[in-house]
């Protein structure tokens, strides 16, 4: 096993981990969760798209709010303890595929391109422990694989606190790399929002691909 397996594998335990011991962002129950998330509905509920590409899904909270707008959906997320919760939280949803694997993995490109791209809370535990170059590399391929008018939102909790993963300069060089692969910025926002007593802000940005830009 190659040491970006290796890292992959120590990522998905890891995660799995969280998820066995419960909903360890208690999406089902926070209100701050699910304000968060009928925002993000809010910002993409003007139009239907045909296909829905969502990272990081977790147990499925908000591919079940997203899934009436989209026609067949693949969410992903790499603990299995999630997908099979997700799978069990939604039965009824039979176009959306929940699928167990590491974005990273890139095993997601044979699926084509995509209407929608959902990144939310998730870029920065990338770059935790992937190499800086991986993660722009991932943004490229992401832009590669949204169609021409195709969107991309992405939404992540920035906070000044100890936890340097959330450091506000960092999200924001994240959201810079998706600026700088192709992606057209067609909206942003701040949204604000208090959960167990801490203060966060979440910078939701929407990126729409206009045409086809060939990196270097």
């Amino acid at each position: 096993m190659d040491e970006r397996a290796r890292v992959g594998e120590r990522v998905r335990d890891f995660c799995d981990e969280l998820w066995r011991q419960g909903d360890p962002w208690d999406f089902e129950h926070s209100a701050y969760e699910k304000a968060r998330c009928a925002r993000l509905i809010g910002i993409v509920e003007d139009r239907r798209y045909e296909r829905v590409f969502e990272i990081a899904c977790g147990a499925g909270y908000f591919t079940r709010l997203l899934a009436p707008l989209a026609d067949h959906m693949l969410a992903m997320d790499i603990s299995p303890t999630a997908i099979e919760r997700a799978r069990a939280l939604a039965r009824d949803l039979s176009h959306v595929d929940f699928r167990t694997g590491n974005v990273m993995d890139y095993e997601w490109q044979a699926e084509g391109s995509w209407d929608l791209v959902i990144f939310n809370d998730a870029i920065c535990y990338l770059g935790w422990v992937y190499p800086f170059f991986d993660v722009a590399w991932l943004a490229a391929q992401l832009f590669a694989a949204t169609r021409c008018n195709g969107r991309l939102l992405m939404a992540n909790t920035m906070h000044e606190g100890n936890d340097k993963l959330l450091l506000p300069y960092m999200i924001r060089t994240y959201r810079d790399l998706f600026l700088n692969v192709g992606y057209r910025l067609e909206g942003e926002e701040i949204f604000h929002g208090t959960k167990n007593g801490v203060d966060y802000e979440i910078l939701m940005s929407l990126f729409t691909k206009i045409q086809d830009v060939v990196l270097p």
